[in-house]
């Protein structure tokens, strides 16, 4: 269901580039069965080493002694929000709903939905000047 609020629909072009980064995807549930990189210093002998409240699995770095999860360097990351609600957000506003329609629609504060829809820009490496 597609509901359009007075913006213009986005281009081809950002919806796959949110797809082609895994954006509008589940989140990768399990590292490869291969040895995990520290992404801090890129040490690859790490150990699991628990899991975060949300359920992804944590690891620790012998080498610098840093711990992190699999969500590091995802849209996931540190976000209070279900995975399926940041899903939500991405994939409306790759069909030109505006912020506070998608605010609305997923129950999520306003504030929310442009610091994901922001966070989602960073990572893609869209210019402003497309966006808007």
């Amino acid at each position: 269901m597609s509901i359009q609020v007075g913006m213009q629909k986005k281009t081809p072009s950002l919806i796959s580039s949110y797809q082609s980064l895994g954006l509008l995807t589940q989140k990768q549930t399990n590292f490869p069965k291969q040895k995990v990189k520290c992404p801090l210093c890129g040490y690859d002998r790490t150990r699991k080493h628990g899991k975060t409240s949300k359920g992804s699995q944590r690891y620790l770095c012998p080498s610098c002694r840093q711990t992190f999860s699999e969500t590091l360097n995802t849209l996931y990351y540190r976000r209070q929000v279900n995975n399926e609600d940041v899903q939500i957000v991405l994939q409306s506003y790759a069909e030109g709903m505006s912020f506070r329609a998608i605010s609305r629609i997923s129950g999520l504060a306003y504030n929310t939905v442009a610091r994901i829809i922001q966070a989602a820009n960073q990572k893609v490496h869209i210019p402003k000047s497309e966006v808007e």
